[in-house]
């Protein structure tokens, strides 16, 4: 099963790493020709979907591995991962929102600037938001393939989704720009319209950084678990099977590294006299049995208290 879900993950993110460097040239070329500020923020994102693309097939491969210095295997890394592709869009948008605040303060301060050449826009605006959707969706596809246990395919998943709605909005809101009547009251649009939508689009994209940096913080940091369902669910199992066993633990803590999790169950000193380590080590395997149909990657611990 982990194999197979290493394997899923690695033809998906070939797939992704493909089509972002694609649509990071396609945007670049579309902004030298319309000279839109907003494409370049488009071409720049797709671009760091790239990068993070290679990062993630390398991840991919070695994350399983465990060895006497990492006994619960490189889980982190996906983490990690996750916490620079964060930090990286951050950058991006951050970039982008400077850029624009300056192509707008340089026309209230009376500078001439290049009109907006909306020709190419359309075409390119319509590819994009064919290949973002289409790409998100196989992501979300592949990741049930694996039951939804890769956070990287959920992550990237998202990130195309973005980006697809990005492109949307700005193809649309630049061809309409291209209407516009240079002599009427609007006519400023004409040179920086693609600033005020890419400021608008940063604002509206930046809480996607924020949340992937929070999330990766609390992994790396060792985090109770985040996802209220998963929690929940997992939780569930632990409980009827202890119920099952007529024992219960005195703490149970859920962590997630990565796709990888795990589990510390406490109990006292008494619990551990009254049932026997016999016991608590077969509900042990029993939870591992379970859990694992759901959860591939996990470990379960038990611990006194």
């Amino acid at each position: 099963m982990k194999d197979k879900i290493i394997k899923i993950e690695r033809q998906s993110l070939t797939v992704g790493l493909c089509a972002n460097l694609f649509m990071a040239f396609s945007g670049w070329a579309t902004f030298y020709l319309s000279g839109s500020e907003a494409l370049l923020l488009d071409g720049n994102f797709s671009f760091i979907l790239f990068l993070s693309s290679i990062a993630a097939l390398k991840i991919s491969a070695i994350k399983a591995n465990r060895s006497n210095t990492f006994p619960f295997g490189l889980y982190v890394s996906e983490a990690l991962y996750s916490l620079l592709k964060g930090l990286l869009i951050g950058g991006v948008l951050l970039t982008a929102l400077t850029a624009n605040v300056s192509k707008i303060a340089k026309y209230i301060q009376g500078e001439e600037l290049s009109m907006l050449k909306t020709g190419p826009i359309l075409i390119y605006s319509i590819a994009m938001v064919v290949i973002c959707f289409s790409l998100s969706l196989f992501y979300h596809q592949q990741n049930k393939r694996t039951g939804n246990s890769s956070s990287m395919l959920e992550t990237d998943k998202a990130s195309s989704l973005v980006d697809g709605f990005m492109s949307a909005g700005t193809g649309a809101a630049l061809v309409l720009i291209g209407y516009i009547n240079p002599a009427s009251s609007f006519d400023f649009l004409l040179y920086i319209g693609d600033a005020i939508m890419v400021l608008f689009l940063a604002m509206i994209m930046a809480k996607q950084p924020i949340h992937i940096v929070r999330e990766a913080f609390i992994e790396l940091a060792g985090g109770r678990l985040q996802n209220v369902d998963a929690y929940q669910a997992i939780e569930g199992v632990i409980t009827q099977a202890l119920s099952q066993n007529e024992t219960t633990a005195n703490n149970v803590f859920i962590s997630k590294t990565g796709s990888s999790y795990l589990i510390v169950l406490s109990f006292t000193t008494e619990e551990v006299e009254n049932k026997g380590i016999t016991l608590l080590a077969d509900i042990k395997q029993s939870l591992a049995h379970k859990l694992t149909q759901d959860y591939p990657h996990i470990d379960i611990e038990l611990v006194l208290s």
